[in-house]
């Protein structure tokens, strides 16, 4: 693969090509945006791109040499993968059990940074997901940002770059990564993953732009299934109170779990519902403020369970308003 392939991030892409062929590498760079949008792998691609033994004027990656398979396989000396994965190796722990980046691992990072490059022309560091540092390796990452070593690369990946400290960001160079468009995911599914367009439809249009996302539905199918079965019976009033409870304490043991599912029926909303309805305008509405207050510091078990009960009745009169149109 070469740097032109990752698929819609044309801005992101050729601002980094740009950069590669006048030389003018930034020392960090912060990849921004959705998960599964092209930011790790274009992270590795740039990574090929500053150590490949066979570049040409047209082209900054062969994908053939020493260099580029080492990267492609994980085992280039100077090219490092700084995730969860890393870390548990590094401190000997369960992989499961990361949470959080530690300060030892960026401790690590800082004096693996400090040496001279063994094979490579540069030593590249990408730290995902960034924003998972806690303050102690956030804090300790600031010295290396602020006096990088020579031919040295430290790209920063994240999905919510809202939550790095400003000090990391002011240190950076911003590269945000669009959500993909339907067709770009399709396509990768079709072409990639022996799809048929017809029967990834409803897969493309869950996955919110993220290719990941499609591919944890494509082996799920039956998440969707049940959550369509769900909306449907919602929509019919068929769920007792009780149910519904029941389903409301198992959304708000998890606040990305109740976050994921207000999205999801957001979708649902927007594709199902007759966009000219007044109570529709209402669920969409309801359904995006409960999103919003999500981002404070709210009681999960209740807003899960007024989420539930709201939407359970504005079903309930649009049902009998049916009724009495009949």
């Amino acid at each position: 693969m070469s740097l032109p392939e990752i698929l819609g991030q044309n801005k992101a892409i050729s601002l980094l090509q740009k950069q590669l062929s006048s030389n003018k590498i930034s020392h960090a760079y912060i990849f921004s945006g959705l998960e599964g949008t092209g930011k790790r792998k274009t992270a590795l691609e740039l990574a090929k791109a500053l150590n490949c033994l066979n570049q040409t004027a047209n082209s900054p990656i062969c994908d053939a040499c020493a260099s580029c398979n080492k990267i492609n396989k994980g085992i280039h000396p100077d090219v490092h993968l700084i995730d969860y994965g890393f870390q548990a190796a590094f401190l000997e722990e369960d992989v499961e059990k990361q949470t959080r980046i530690k300060i030892d691992t960026v401790q690590e990072v800082q004096k693996q940074i400090s040496m001279k490059a063994s094979e490579g022309k540069w030593k590249v560091f990408i730290i995902d997901p960034a924003e998972k540092m806690n303050t102690e390796a956030a804090n300790c990452l600031l010295k290396t940002l602020e006096e990088p070593p020579e031919n040295s690369l430290l790209i920063l990946v994240s999905s919510s770059h809202d939550s790095l400290p400003q000090t990391i960001l002011s240190r950076c160079q911003h590269i945000r990564f669009n959500q993909l468009n339907d067709d770009i995911i399709s396509g990768i599914l079709v072409n990639l993953y022996s799809q048929k367009a017809s029967d990834i439809a409803q897969i493309v249009q869950f996955s919110q732009g993220s290719v990941s996302k499609a591919l944890r539905y494509l082996n799920s199918s039956d998440e969707i299934s049940s959550l369509i079965g769900f909306w449907s019976a919602l929509k019919t009033n068929a769920i007792s109170t009780d149910k519904l409870m029941d389903f409301s304490e198992s959304l708000s043991k998890d606040k990305q779990m109740l976050e994921d599912f207000l999205v999801k029926i957001l979708i649902l909303a927007r594709l199902e519902l007759n966009q000219n309805s007044q109570k529709t305008t209402e669920i969409i509405e309801f359904i995006i403020q409960c999103k919003k207050a999500l981002r404070y510091n709210v009681n999960n078990s209740l807003l899960s369970d007024i989420i539930l009960l709201k939407l359970n009745e504005i079903f309930k009169l649009k049902n009998e308003e049916t009724l009495c149109q009949l």
